[in-house]
């Protein structure tokens, strides 16, 4: 989905439940201290809270949209999950004041009035209200994969839990058990921590690089070993960005097949990650002939030029740099296996292309980083 569509349904829903909260938070507040009810008042503080969170919504998705740019190369979506973390916080500040004030009538310190019947005809519609929004902003926030927005969903479900129990506890209240009205406020509350902190520890998780669970782990191994030409597969790294997923990984092939081959299995490594699992969006792939996952036994090693020059020292009374086809290296097990492709008519028969392949093995057999020489002649 293009990022200006993603945002536009982000903003579309977002302001309806934003209205939806402007009059749920009004009637509520108004209803609540006309109606003597703490619990309807402190669920209207709650709807107060999610039109806060919507404002933040908005602004998050308007610049969480945004494409890949020079300074961000991997997208802003991180901007939503910064935001989550500062929703959470505003509800946890929410809940605890809730909590603290309706605790006062529960202990007594503070004279209650049974809360008006009205209070329960406000809550009921509540109830209905935001359970029909909560199913509707969480069908397009997993369609456009908008953590920020699912998050919000859960809000209106929260509210409408909230609105549940503030309907037993007045009605209740109501029939002449009072302090349930201020028990249900301290329910709300709690319950408002509650989402808050599942919302709150997600998204930190994420802003500091935590990675996935080990089950989506298992089916991320599971898959790119079920591309033919893979190994092994170790150095996997994930991390989650805005709903979606980023992973690096290692994988073993062959030691002697071409880069190209190599090439091309990561490329279905790539392909299948994308299909199979839900989320990834970007996939490193890191191609390796030998496991280096504890140590890089090659590394210390000469490179190409210097090897072709060591080469040439032992080979001078051999063979000339000219007369060479191509040379292949292979890094493996900290030593350097070369291919040497030879002309056929470089040699006037096959004893004298075997005594060749002799020699030269003979003169370098005292250098340590060589591990085998294979001459071809073709």
């Amino acid at each position: 989905m293009e990022p200006s569509e993603r945002y536009n349904a982000s903003r579309r829903i977002t302001l309806l439940g934003a209205a939806k909260n402007a009059f749920l938070a009004t009637i509520k507040i108004i209803f609540g201290i006309t109606g003597h009810s703490h619990a309807l008042f402190a669920d209207g503080i709650h709807s107060l809270s999610d039109l806060i969170i919507d404002g933040v919504v908005l602004i998050a998705s308007r610049f969480g949209s945004k494409g890949a740019d020079s300074d961000h190369p991997y997208g802003h979506r991180r901007i939503e999950t910064a935001a989550t973390v500062l929703l959470a916080f505003i509800l946890s500040l929410a809940g605890v004041g809730i909590i603290f004030d309706a605790g006062l009538e529960v202990y007594g310190a503070r004279a209650t009035t049974p809360p008006s019947f009205y209070v329960m005809i406000v809550a009921l519609a509540s109830v209905l209200i935001n359970e029909i929004l909560y199913r509707y902003t969480r069908r397009v926030g997993e369609r456009i994969q908008s953590t920020l927005l699912v998050t919000n969903a859960w809000h209106h479900r929260s509210d409408s839990g909230s609105s549940l129990v503030v309907l037993i506890g007045a009605g209740a209240a109501w029939f002449g058990i009072g302090v349930l009205d201020a028990i249900a406020a301290v329910i709300v509350g709690i319950m408002i921590l509650k989402m808050a902190w599942q919302f709150g520890w997600s998204s930190i998780r994420e802003l500091v690089d935590t990675g996935l669970e080990v089950d989506v782990l298992t089916k991320i191994k599971e898959t790119i070993n079920s591309v033919p030409g893979v190994r092994e597969v170790h150095q996997l790294r994930t991390r989650s960005l805005g709903g979606t997923i980023y992973l690096d990984v290692h994988i073993m092939v062959d030691s002697y097949i071409s880069v190209s081959e190599g090439h091309f299995i990561s490329n279905q490594v790539h392909l299948r990650l994308m299909k199979e699992v839900p989320g990834v969006v970007d996939v490193t792939v890191h191609i390796d002939p030998e496991n280096d996952e504890v140590a890089s036994p090659s590394s210390h090693l000469p490179a190409r030029a210097e090897v072709m020059r060591l080469l040439q020292e032992h080979w001078q009374d051999l063979l000339s740099a000219s007369a060479i086809k191509n040379t292949t290296l292979h890094y493996l097990d900290g030593k350097i296996h070369i291919e040497l492709h030879l002309p056929l008519n470089l040699c006037s028969d096959e004893a004298a292309r075997e005594k060749l392949a002799q020699q030269l093995q003979q003169a370098i057999d005292n250098n340590k980083m060589i591990g085998s020489l294979k001459v071809l002649f073709g």
